[in-house]
């Protein structure tokens, strides 16, 4: 059985959809947007934690964003969940995350174990969830799944997912850099303003969650 045909047994390969969809899903994760965040967010880890971490937040998000596009559609209709409503919760906890950066983390007791469940929480949650992967990055998984043609264009969506996520990593593996050309005090100071970005965006998430409720009716 030669390779054409078993390519061809998948359908015809798109490759216009291959390009949209990894520039989409790049363009909507917004990794360069993200770094200033990130940053702040690790700014308190030493260097060996912070790749851990980065390593945990995108392996996380990207296993997270195949089954949703994968399931996505499947998942909310038998838990009777609608996008609107996890990007409501998505700004919620953006909002939280973004007060904390304003005015100060949480205190750490100091404990061993304490820190290493606290780097796995901010691992997950917000930088895999919902900064990674969040509202935008799961609607635009669903749709461009549906919106596939053949098996081999899905096979390639989730390839891209997994190149993007690897992209991503490779360039928050080099916050460092950052860190090195803003200093101490400037990192200070970035995360203020970001903890005020990054609190507009919540806002905004919330905001857009709720309009479109009220279009479905739900709120009207």
């Amino acid at each position: 059985m030669d390779l054409t045909f078993i390519l061809g047994s998948f359908g015809p390969l798109d490759l216009t959809f291959v390009v949209k969809s990894f520039v989409a899903l790049f363009v909507i994760i917004d990794v360069f947007g993200l770094l200033p965040i990130f940053m702040s967010l690790l700014e308190d880890y030493n260097e060996e934690d912070k790749q851990a971490m980065i390593r945990m937040a995108t392996r996380t998000a990207a296993i997270v964003l195949l089954i949703l596009t994968l399931f996505g559609n499947f998942i909310f209709m038998i838990l009777g969940i609608n996008l609107y409503s996890f990007r409501i919760a998505g700004g919620i906890i953006l909002l939280i995350i973004s007060v904390e950066m304003l005015f100060g983390r949480k205190t750490r007791t100091g404990s061993s174990e304490s820190i290493d469940l606290e780097k796995e929480d901010i691992a997950v949650t917000p930088m895999a969830i919902p900064l990674l992967t969040g509202p935008g990055a799961i609607t635009t998984g669903i749709i461009l799944f549906e919106e596939a043609a053949t098996v081999l264009n899905r096979v390639f969506l989730f390839v891209n997912i997994l190149l993007v996520f690897w992209v991503a990593f490779k360039i928050f593996s080099r916050l460092d850099l950052v860190y090195k050309v803003l200093g101490h005090t400037g990192a200070k100071v970035l995360t203020r303003v970001m903890g005020l970005m990054l609190s507009a965006i919540s806002v905004q998430f919330i905001i857009s969650g709720i309009s479109e409720a009220i279009k479905s009716g739900i709120m009207g």
